[in-house]
């Protein structure tokens, strides 16, 4: 049976930016915490509040700039074993006069995304890492708030936060 669940994300309030290296948009890119008030729901009925959170979101795209897009590696490896599976099991089946296009379709189509599953695999592989790319990103450096433009004032250490909206630089 199909449930579906989630969490509604309400009262959100922005607390913080940095400078982030976004999976989505492939680049450095600002993001900016938001504060949520989250409860858990089942078929739409929330249920369970969760308590305040911290999600972080890329500006450019509103994702969380962590998050790859791309398919996961678990989803494409079932996807190559169960391909290879299906073409083992059409070359053996003999093809029936009843439905010998379709089996003859099979038999190409399924090493052939065989082939495309592997080769998006070995993509993968050669991807930077997100330790990698986040190595490259610069920190925030800025010294007026990016949303209410007002002069950030120095905190304990090296937080910088802004007197009018409390946004904290990261």
């Amino acid at each position: 049976m199909f449930i579906i669940r989630g969490a509604y994300h309400l009262w959100p309030k922005r607390i913080g930016f940095r400078n982030d290296y976004c999976m989505r948009c492939q680049a450095q890119r600002r993001s900016v915490a938001v504060r949520t008030f989250d409860i858990g729901h089942i078929l739409w009925i929330p249920l369970l509040p969760v308590g305040f959170w911290r999600h972080w979101q890329c500006c450019e795209c509103g994702y969380e700039p962590h998050r790859t897009p791309k398919l996961r590696r678990r989803l494409l490896w079932r996807g190559l074993y169960t391909l290879i599976v299906l073409s083992i099991v059409f070359w053996i089946v003999p093809a029936n006069s009843d439905f010998a296009p379709g089996v003859w379709v099979c038999r190409i189509g399924g090493p052939l995304m065989a082939m495309i599953f592997a080769v998006q695999l070995f993509r993968l592989f050669r991807r930077p890492s997100l330790r990698q790319s986040l190595a490259k990103v610069e920190p925030a450096a800025d010294t007026l708030c990016p949303f209410c433009s007002t002069p950030l004032v120095t905190g304990f250490g090296n937080r910088w936060s802004c007197p009018v909206c409390g946004v904290v630089r990261y």
